[in-house]
Formats: structure tokens, C-alpha cells, sequence
């Protein structure tokens, strides 16, 4: 066996990890679970495990309904193997017992020939710094990705996500604007996302990527490299887990901008300037 790298994809929520889950899950020398987001290290620090854990009876089954309408024999060998990742996860993590042993076996270290393994779970982006770095100290061998994506078109493709229609995600979008909705405000805050990885990690050892640049094969060639794998092409215009549709309005938009202008200020700070795809979509109220 040689040595493994164990890499976190810490974040950012709707910035692209699912495409890029997708997209390492096929690369030769990568291994990961079929079942994307583990919820491990944020079930034993907030103590919420059992909310994850009871979801995943749910996703089974509804996976094993879309099974038995596929016919595509390589969709339906993904979906066996999604199942049994899923029921094996729920067998061996009860969501509140820490193993980091099974955990490290689960995701594939020392069990399969592959150079990365890892966990996809943005919510760990969300941890306090001594979480974290209990997270990097499990292994001896840790990277971490983060997405950055456009603070308001972060903010309002997680609202899309989450509400039934245009409409609801607008009221989801005026509750933040009041004070409202906090928990998506946190997922709205790399600034301490990366200041804490920044703490737990050296520079080499974390990459951030942009959302607006991810799609293209100059950043996977990027990520490539960060990681020490072949350089692959991919499905570039592949659309993974896409929010409903709607439109942010510029009053709203310019409201949301000041209620995150600290964030445009740490990353403006953090890469030497705002990238030109995010200044192009700044508007006044």
C-alpha cells in the first residue's frame, strides 16, 4: 500500500463540491464512499448526529426507487453501490460514538490501492479551529479544498435549494436581509472558514478554488496537481444537485451585498483583489 492522502472538502455549500465529488470519484487514483457528505466530525462536535443518521433510511429508499426505474446496467451498479455504501455507514456510525479507526477505514485508508481518499462534507467549514484540527491530526498525511464562490449567488442558490419556489426563496432571502436565517449565514462566512484551516493547515497544504473558474480544465489541472494525482479531463458542462430557478433583484442583491460586505473585504484582502467575475455582478441599491 503506499501512502495516502486524506483530503477534506471543507466548503463552500453550493460552490461546486458535488460537481468536484463527481468528478475526483472517477479519477484513477482517487477513492471515495458513494455516499458524499459523512457528517462524521460535525455530528460529534454539535452533537446532532441522530438528525443525519435518520435520514439515510430515506435516502436508501429513494434510491432504490429511482433503481428500479433505471435500466442503464453502469447507473444501476452505481446506485447497488451507493445503497450499500449508505447502509454501512449507517451500520457502523450511530452518529454520536467517535471511531476515528472505522472512520479512516470507511473512507479507505489502508484498505484500497488508491493514492486520495477522502471525505466531501462543506458543513465541516462550519467547525471550530480544535475540531478542525483534531480532523488534520487523524492522519498523517491531510489536504483540504475550498470553494469560494460569489458571496450572494452563494447565498441565494442555497435559499433556491432549500425553498419550493421563486417565491419562497425570496422570503428565505428577506428573512436574512432582517436577521433572520443564521444558520445559512454562517455557511456564508469563508472568512473564518479559511482563517481556521488556515491555522490548522500550512499553505501547501489547502486550496481554494474559485466557483466561477472551477468548470474549466485549467482549475481541475490545478486540483490535479494539489493533490499529486494525473492531470484528467471532465465533464465540464455537467450540472450537479442545481437550485431552482429564480431571479435576485438589485434592490436585494445590493441589500445582501452590505449585509456581507466584511466577506468581499477578507477575500479582496485574501487574494490581492476581487476576482472580475464577482465585480461585474456588484450593484447599487
Amino acid at each position: 500500500m503506499t501512502s495516502q492522502t486524506l483530503i477534506y472538502c471543507a466548503g463552500a455549500a453550493k460552490a461546486g463540491t458535488s460537481w468536484l465529488f463527481d468528478t475526483l470519484y472517477a479519477h484513477p487514483d482517487c477513492f471515495f464512499p458513494t455516499t458524499k457528505e459523512l457528517h462524521y466530525w460535525d455530528a460529534l462536535q454539535g452533537g446532532h448526529g441522530g438528525f443525519f443518521r435518520d435520514q439515510l433510511p430515506d435516502r436508501i429508499a429513494d434510491i432504490r426507487g429511482r433503481y428500479e426505474q433505471t435500466s442503464d446496467e453502469g447507473q444501476r451498479a452505481y446506485q447497488e453501490a451507493n445503497m450499500a455504501d449508505i447502509q454501512r455507514w449507517y451500520d457502523q456510525f450511530d452518529g454520536k460514538t467517535r471511531d476515528d479507526a472505522a472512520y479512516l477505514d470507511y473512507v479507505g485508508i489502508g484498505r484500497v490501492e488508491a493514492k486520495i481518499v477522502g471525505d466531501f462534507t462543506p458543513a465541516y467549514a462550519n467547525l471550530p479551529v480544535d475540531w478542525m484540527r483534531q480532523m488534520v491530526e487523524v492522519h498523517g498525511d491531510v489536504k483540504a479544498i475550498y470553494l469560494l464562490r460569489e458571496p450572494v449567488d452563494r447565498l441565494w442558490s442555497h435559499f433556491r435549494m432549500d425553498a419550493a419556489d421563486e417565491a419562497g426563496a425570496l422570503a428565505k432571502m428577506d428573512a436574512f436581509l432582517d436577521g433572520g436565517e443564521e444558520i445559512v449565514a454562517r455557511r456564508s462566512n469563508p472568512r473564518q472558514a479559511l482563517n481556521r484551516l488556515g491555522e490548522v493547515l500550512s499553505p501547501e497544504r489547502l486550496h481554494v478554488e474559485l466557483f466561477e473558474r472551477l468548470f474549466s480544465q485549467a482549475a481541475l489541472t490545478r486540483i490535479c496537481d494539489f493533490l499529486g494525482i494525473r492531470r484528467v479531463s471532465a465533464a465540464f458542462e455537467k450540472k450537479v444537485h442545481m437550485s431552482g430557478k429564480g431571479t435576485l433583484d438589485d434592490n436585494r442583491r445590493a441589500r445582501a451585498q452590505h449585509a456581507l460586505r466584511q466577506q468581499y473585504n477578507f477575500i479582496e484582502r485574501f487574494l490581492g483583489g476581487l476576482p472580475d467575475e464577482w465585480t461585474q455582478k456588484m450593484v447599487t441599491a
